[in-house]
């Protein structure tokens, strides 16, 4: 009979009509009877409802109660009225195991919040992308500010090592591989506004297993495209060599980031940059105006902004002593910190991402705001994915499914 019960919530909550009051009941619209709707409430953690069925069989939960559950935990999330219902509260944390917002405080044992879900019986902390974590989250992220602001990872041991706090820097390695996956996961969603112009230069650096030099070192190139009107920097690829292949690449990563061709590039004499350029818009309706200027900060028409760019990267790998197997990660470090967390002085000290419109920073630490955003958008994707889910079940699989997921203590 319980199935049934569920089944026919379920059907309710499809058929749309539910509506939540600014007391914290909610209209519930009748399955049969057109033009009838029936009040829900739930109080002192128990389900009521003005139903002839539940006032005469005195059942823990009628239809119209599994109706109202479904339609909180789907509409938790997309619902933003300001007359929201009193049961979800600004405090409530969804279960992101079964999706349900019916949780409760349990406890704060070593100083982290735990909850409860009275549906699928599990406990939780507050939803984050760092998990296992044996350090406080302040100690991480102060930790990827030194490392960002230029700090090798040797330095940033020695200095938790002046706290009594022992650090290997194998250990903080892996934290900024982990925030830089988790950042890069997040900002790779943005679309920048950004104009119609970019700045193209390649730089030299210090690679392992590139050309040999005279000396016996060995580097690579490190092509970097910007648009000019925000700074956003476009592309940051490496190759081994400068031919039209790599600078094709390094323009297609740029298309890719920036979803808009520009309208003119303005590059250096590089013989190969024509030809890779031609091959990179080749199926546009439009070729982009590309403008060849002499290099150098302060000649006319210079590409003074990839070149003051190429300037920062190189203040920025003094520490890194070379680019070895991990160039990648690096790489993407170094999108993340020049785009999104350093403040630029040509800009009024906003941050590139900022001028193309991507967020705005409420406060001075940028990389717990990123961090935040980010966790809230995995967090809403996990809730979605349930909700989808449970959606998309078969029409004869639903009260098996919803028995399971929203078990409650039965019928009297």
């Amino acid at each position: 009979m319980k199935e049934d019960v569920i089944s026919k919530g379920w059907k309710i909550f499809q058929a749309g009509g539910i509506k939540g009051n600014p007391n914290g009941s909610f209209e519930v619209p009748s399955l049969t009877s057109q033009g009838q709707s029936y009040k829900v409430i739930l109080f002192r953690n128990e389900w009521r409802c003005s139903c002839p069925s539940f006032q005469k069989t005195e059942v823990v939960m009628c239809k119209h109660c599994y109706a109202v559950r479904f339609w909180l935990t789907v509409n938790f999330y997309e619902s933003m009225s300001t007359n929201k219902p009193k049961v979800l509260g600004e405090n409530v944390n969804s279960c992101y195991i079964c999706g349900s917002v019916n949780t409760i405080r349990y406890g704060k044992p070593r100083g982290k919040q735990w909850y409860y879900c009275k549906d699928c019986n599990r406990k939780f902390t507050e939803y984050s992308l760092l998990k296992k974590a044996r350090y406080k989250t302040e100690i991480k992220l102060t930790t990827l500010e030194l490392y960002f602001d230029g700090l090798s990872l040797r330095k940033i041991s020695a200095f938790w090592g002046r706290y009594d706090l022992s650090i290997p820097f194998q250990t903080i390695a892996k934290w900024i591989r982990k925030v830089i996956d988790i950042l890069n996961q997040y900002t790779s969603t943005l679309v920048p506004q950004l104009g119609r112009r970019w700045n193209e230069d390649e730089m030299k650096v210090k690679k392992k297993g590139g050309e040999v030099e005279e000396d016996g070192s060995q580097y690579g190139w490190l092509w970097n495209v910007l648009d000019k009107s925000t700074r956003f920097l476009l592309a940051c690829e490496m190759s081994m060599t400068r031919n039209e292949v790599d600078a094709m690449k390094a323009f297609l990563k740029a298309k890719a980031t920036a979803k808009v061709n520009p309208s003119e590039i303005v590059t250096d004499k590089l013989a190969s940059l024509p030809r890779g350029i031609e091959r990179a818009f080749i199926n546009d309706a439009v070729m982009p105006k590309h403008t060849v200027i002499k290099s150098g900060a302060g000649t006319p028409n210079a590409n003074e902004w990839a070149e003051r760019f190429n300037n920062t990267v190189r203040e920025r790998t003094k520490t890194q002593r070379g680019w070895k197997s991990d160039d990648a990660l690096i790489r993407l470090g170094m999108l993340l910190w020049f785009n999104f967390l350093r403040p630029n002085q040509g800009l009024k000290g906003l941050t590139p991402a900022e001028m193309a419109g991507l967020y705005q920073a409420s406060g001075p630490n940028r990389i717990a705001e990123l961090l935040r955003n980010a966790t809230a958008q995995a967090l809403d994707a996990t809730i979605r994915g349930i909700h989808q889910a449970s959606r998309s079940l078969p029409t004869t699989s639903i009260s098996n499914a919803m028995s399971e997921a929203f078990s409650t203590r039965g019928t009297k």
